[in-house]
């Protein structure tokens, strides 16, 4: 039974790291044509790769270097200066404001850009108000609408590491007359960086995997660059090379990351008796906290949300059915997506946790979180046009299935994830006690895992369903003919200029990404 249970998790395994790594042997093909043959087609694959590296490629590497460099660095500013704010000192309406620094993550970045650009460019409120036009359709307009999006992934692990830190350290750091700034940068940083590494890397692949703002805003990153190439460009062969590519690149910084965190040895402090308490801060320096704080709440989601719901509250389709059809699809995909990814989340887990499957292997199975949507879109696009000519069914372009299971390939890491947090909170000796009577093995899942896994269960439904809701590239990819989601409809409206148009989907977007990172947080905070 095991051997069987195992046999079957490898397969799931298999299907899912299918698409991860069928580029790779698509650009195998490509270039073994472009060098060594002589046909048409290798004439033709060679002209395009020739005009991709002597035109474009310096073009999207420069683009991304400079975007990736410059959403680090801003993430890391607001985010770690906000986490050590928060825990290090109380001022002025820092328990709020610690609350709501989280949430422009329920925001995607292509909606704050829209959102932006509707108000600082020609004819956008604060023009015709205050004469103050910001062009946003540049490196600059990119990075800082995916910076202020993003920087919650370092404020929140930051915060952790920041609030977890021994008193002692900082009593030492005080008898020996050291001032703020030098108990930050040569106690408090150094200890932080770890869960500050994190972040950024975090940071980093999101930036990588952005499509949406990069291309709305006009800016050639390798995301936007692959998707241009294969639609505007008709050049699939370049589009598979530049996805080869940014794969490696991806992988180079997984390898990167693995090896800082392994390089030196850090230690969590334990014991909630010597946890910092934070310091009250009087007159000018609580105000001045209380003001960064709170312009970065202001700038990152009370003025897009509400600029969204003004907007939308006035849109003629408010009342209209289509809108509501748009987020029927949104939400069908989201939740047969978060269904299945969980399905197959516990599944992996549970049979790693009855049988010898390696966490390599877990592992392998969640590297679709780690690599850019847009490269899945284009993996599994590979895969359906061979099944399609294999099979003889028309199956990209006619079937919801081809974009659900790349949802799933994107957002099984953190399904599993969840999952697995859940499962190392239940004793060993549970599953022994339980396989002592000799019962079934869905006997034991149902009746002891199941119970006490309810709430992960619910986490890693609500955060699938969230990521889904959100996704912008996977849905303009596979979509089926004639099947729109709330995303690809606002993106469709601003790419048009009609910025008023795609407010009412894109906040519905924001409430549906908003009421399930509060459920989310409350569940995890009962717990």
């Amino acid at each position: 039974m095991r051997r069987g249970l195992q046999a079957l998790a490898f397969a799931m395994i298999g299907v899912v790291i299918l698409p991860i790594f069928c580029t790779f042997f698509e650009t195998g093909y490509i270039l073994i044509q472009s060098i060594f043959h002589k046909s048409p087609l290798a004439q033709e694959i060679h002209a395009n790769l020739e005009h991709f590296f002597s035109f474009l490629f310096w073009r999207f590497l420069k683009d991304t270097f400079w975007v990736s460099l410059l959403v680090c660095l801003l993430s890391s500013v607001i985010g770690v200066s906000c986490a050590y704010l928060t825990a290090y000192f109380e001022f002025a309406f820092c328990k709020i404001l610690e609350k709501l620094l989280f949430l422009p993550l329920a925001i995607p970045a292509y909606i704050l850009a829209f959102v932006y650009v509707g108000l600082f460019d020609l004819g956008g409120f604060f023009d015709r108000v205050l004469g103050l036009r910001i062009d946003f359709f540049n490196l600059y307009g990119t990075a800082f609408v995916l910076g202020i999006s993003l920087f919650p992934y370092i404020y929140l692990l930051a915060k952790v590491s920041f609030s977890t830190q021994s008193v002692h350290l900082y009593q030492v750091a005080k008898s020996l007359h050291c001032t703020q700034w030098q108990i930050f940068y040569k106690v408090s940083l150094p200890l932080a960086t770890p869960a500050i590494l994190s972040g950024v890397l975090l940071v980093l692949m999101e930036a990588l995997s952005d499509y949406g703002a990069s291309a709305y805003l006009g800016v050639d990153t390798f995301s936007a660059g692959i998707f241009k190439l294969w639609y505007d460009l008709n050049d699939p062969y370049s589009s598979s090379i530049l996805t080869a590519i940014l794969m490696i690149f991806v992988f180079g910084l997984m390898i990167l990351g693995s090896k800082l965190k392994s390089s030196k040895l850090y230690s969590t402090n334990q014991d909630t008796q010597t946890l910092l308490t934070p310091t009250p801060l009087r007159g000018i320096s609580s105000f001045l906290a209380s003001c960064f704080c709170s312009c970065v709440v202001i700038i990152g989601f009370l003025l897009p949300f509400l600029w969204l719901v003004y907007w939308g509250v006035q849109d003629s389709k408010l009342f209209a059915k289509e809108i509501y059809l748009l987020a029927f699809n949104s939400f069908c995909v989201g939740g047969l997506s978060a269904v299945f990814a969980l399905i197959c989340a516990l599944f992996l887990c549970f049979v790693a946790r009855i049988a010898p499957l390696s966490d390599f292997f877990i592992q392998l199975s969640s590297l679709g979180y780690c690599i850019p949507a847009v490269m899945v879109g284009v993996s599994v696009m590979l895969i359906s046009v061979s099944l399609s000519s294999w099979l003889e069914i028309p199956l990209l372009g006619t079937s919801i299935s081809v974009l659900i299971f790349a949802c799933v390939v994107r957002f099984l890491a953190t399904a599993i994830f969840s999952i697995q947090s859940g499962y190392s909170k239940i004793s060993p000796s549970l599953d022994e006690a339980s396989l002592s009577l000799n019962p079934k093995y869905w006997i034991v899942f149902f009746k002891i895992h199941a119970p006490l896994l309810k709430h992960f269960i619910f986490s890693a439904l609500l955060i699938v369903f969230v990521d889904t809701i959100k996704e912008l590239p996977l849905t303009r990819m596979l979509s089926p003919l004639g099947f729109e989601t709330l995303a690809t409809q606002a993106f469709w409206y601003a790419s048009d200029e009609r910025l008023y148009d795609s407010a009412l989907p894109s906040l519905l977007i924001v409430l549906l990404s908003l009421l399930g990172m509060l459920l989310t947080r409350r569940k995890n905070a009962r717990d």
